[in-house]
């Protein structure tokens, strides 16, 4: 009977803990292309979250699911997270990524402050949504405005305008 020997290198075989670590404190471009991109679709997810929401109380006509100041923080938060944190830094992570491979670059220019500033757009996303999700904590502060990019509310000076017109 024969045995077959399999060198194997150790030094491929990382742990999951030194894998993690490698993409926390990586400055290579590609990484940090598909780390924009991934917290991107994860925005993208939870912006897809809010939609559905605002989905649900605008499925029948008078519907009670939301009351009118939580639609219009949904729809600002909505439209907050699909520009601020899923377009732009999507398209970020794009050039992150292919901007140096399609100029023969090694690397971008100032790679520790590419890292740096990918952090702050993650820290600031989650920011935005702990300091939404925090509610009337702090003396009434801490929730997204509920003015929204058009409101659905009947309080609003805009509806009671239009009211009295008719």
């Amino acid at each position: 009977m024969a045995t077959t020997t399999f060198i194997v290198d150790r030094s491929e075989a990382l742990s999951v803990p030194s894998k993690l670590h490698e993409w926390i404190v990586t400055v290579d471009h590609k990484k940090l292309g598909i780390l924009y991109i991934a917290s991107s679709l994860f925005f993208f997810a939870v912006a897809g979250i809010l939609a559905a929401l605002m989905r649900i109380q605008l499925a029948y006509p008078n519907s009670t699911f939301l009351p009118p100041q939580v639609f219009n923080r949904l729809f600002t938060m909505h439209g907050t997270t699909m520009v601020f944190l899923v377009g732009i830094p999507f398209f970020a992570g794009l050039a992150n990524y292919l901007v140096p491979v399609m100029i023969g670059a090694r690397d971008m220019a100032f790679p520790r402050l590419n890292a740096f500033g990918f952090w702050l757009f993650l820290f600031g996303g989650f920011l935005l949504y702990f300091s939404y999700i925090a509610g009337e904590g702090l003396a009434g502060h801490g929730t997204a405005p509920d003015v929204g990019w058009r409101t659905r509310s009947t309080s609003s000076p805009r509806s009671s305008a239009c009211a009295a017109r008719e």
